[in-house]
């Protein structure tokens, strides 16, 4: 669990008169929580355009909640309000302000928030509306840090790394491994020493009698009950090598004493011992050769799996039984479909960039009338910036994301994979795929 003292809230009211208040609170909680100057100033500027519409949008002043916290690599401030007219729009990357736009115009202080930080999260809760603005911190590149040579290990120990050798593991991956196996986070030594040391992260290294690093392995906590692994990384070691298969194990007994159910590989090294595993599914990449390369996504079972309720558009339900069936996972799948019922006008799609690959994913933030134009706005948007891969994320915990089915299919998306408890529930990842 977190350090509750890395967590502080101002409870003041949605009044311009405390807008002060908030950019002098939100400016303190990101240079007390380590932002460099510049970071800490756009994450101020984040904060004060969200008060500031928040404000325009609330027919009188209410309780207004803002909770900043410390996560080591980056800081978040979330706003929890209430409001009736809240419009997020504006979060879209594909957001634009007409000046024919009346409308338009008032929100383009959430455009300026929004691109001001790195991700953002919006939802419902019993409280409220909660809008998250998050600000990674700045940090150092590899060319500050040089990686020793790495030599074949007949005698290792596996240990928990010190931010000492973090910074060396991230040396020692980017220069063994294409960038498609690691996240780019992992090439900043510095910010993956944080990662680990705010608990979000975990790792192991396989380390011999004179302390030289063979090999290492990392893995995060996506939701309570799934964890995604990355890895194993081995560096200069023979083959076949036991190395391998001993970091993996570390990983599974290390979570046996926890209530993870899945672990998860979405981008396996050659190294992988897949026996370990079952296949969830492949998904392609494409590059600019003509021919896509096949992935295959790994999924372990760590535990018995209870079994779970999931949401399921008619569209999408013949896949989810059939992968349900193969995979032997006990889901009792629920029906919907959009019935005429209210709905907010506009939706909202939030987008993850990894660009070794060329791929961008996208996932529903915001249910909205106008999901089939956005969505296609997006995909033009992601086509232009020369994305070749595009994938989009339903949580089947919310039937409203479930009901994105018919709309994504109609794009030109198919469903790939079934990633378990990946988000509040199961995640079904699909992939663009354009028509002829």
């Amino acid at each position: 669990m977190k350090d509750r003292s890395t967590e502080v809230t101002l409870k003041i009211s949605s009044d311009m008169q405390f807008l002060p208040l908030a950019m002098s609170f939100a400016e303190a909680a990101a240079k007390t929580f380590g932002l460099e100057k510049t970071d800490a100033l756009k994450l101020t500027l984040a904060c004060e355009e969200t008060f500031a519409y928040i404000c325009a949008i609330s027919k009188e002043a209410r309780p207004l909640v803002m909770e900043a916290t410390n996560n080591l690599y980056y800081v978040q401030v979330q706003f929890l309000f209430n409001a009736t007219s809240f419009d997020p729009r504006a979060f879209n990357l594909t957001a634009q302000v007409s000046p024919d736009d009346e409308k338009g115009l008032d929100e383009i202080g959430l455009i300026i928030a929004s691109r001001s930080v790195e991700r953002f999260q919006i939802f419902h809760g019993p409280e409220g509306i909660g809008l998250v603005l998050i600000k990674e911190k700045s940090y150092p590149p590899m060319l500050e840090i040089r990686s020793p040579e790495s030599k074949p290990l007949k005698d290792f120990t596996i240990i928990t790394p010190d931010p000492g050798t973090l910074k060396l593991l991230s040396g020692q991956i980017v220069r063994s491994y294409p960038e498609r196996f690691y996240p780019q986070d992992f090439g900043l030594p510095g910010k993956l020493a944080d990662m680990v040391a705010s608990g979000e992260y975990g790792a192991a290294v396989a380390v011999g009698k004179e302390g030289g690093t063979g090999g290492g392995i990392i893995w995060r906590q996506l939701r309570e009950k799934m964890v995604e692994v990355f890895g194993p990384y081995l560096f200069d070691q023979p083959s076949p090598s036991s190395m391998a298969e001993r970091l993996i194990n570390t990983v599974i007994e290390g979570l046996a004493k926890t209530d993870r159910l899945f672990l998860v590989i979405m981008h396996a090294t050659p190294e992988l011992p897949v026996g370990y595993f079952e296949p969830l599914g492949t998904i392609d990449v494409f590059r600019t050769d003509p021919s896509p390369m096949t992935i295959t996504v790994y999924c372990r079972q760590l535990k018995e799996d209870p079994g779970s309720a999931v949401w399921a558009h008619p569209d999408l339900e013949d896949f989810l039984k059939k992968e349900y069936r193969r995979l032997y996972f006990a889901r009792h799948i629920k029906p919907t479909v959009n019935a005429g019922e209210a709905r907010p006008e506009h939706s909202v799609f939030a987008a993850r960039f990894v660009k070794a690959q060329s791929a961008a994913t996208l996932n529903a933030i915001w249910d909205g009338i106008d999901a089939p134009d956005n969505l296609e706005h997006h995909i033009r948007t992601l086509k232009d910036e020369g994305m070749m891969n595009i994938f989009f994320e339903i949580d089947l915990a919310y039937a409203w994301q479930a009901n994105l089915t018919p709309v994504l299919l109609q794009k030109g998306f198919i469903p790939r994979v079934i990633l378990p408890y990946a988000g509040d529930g199961d995640i079904v990842l699909f992939q663009y795929r354009e028509g002829p």
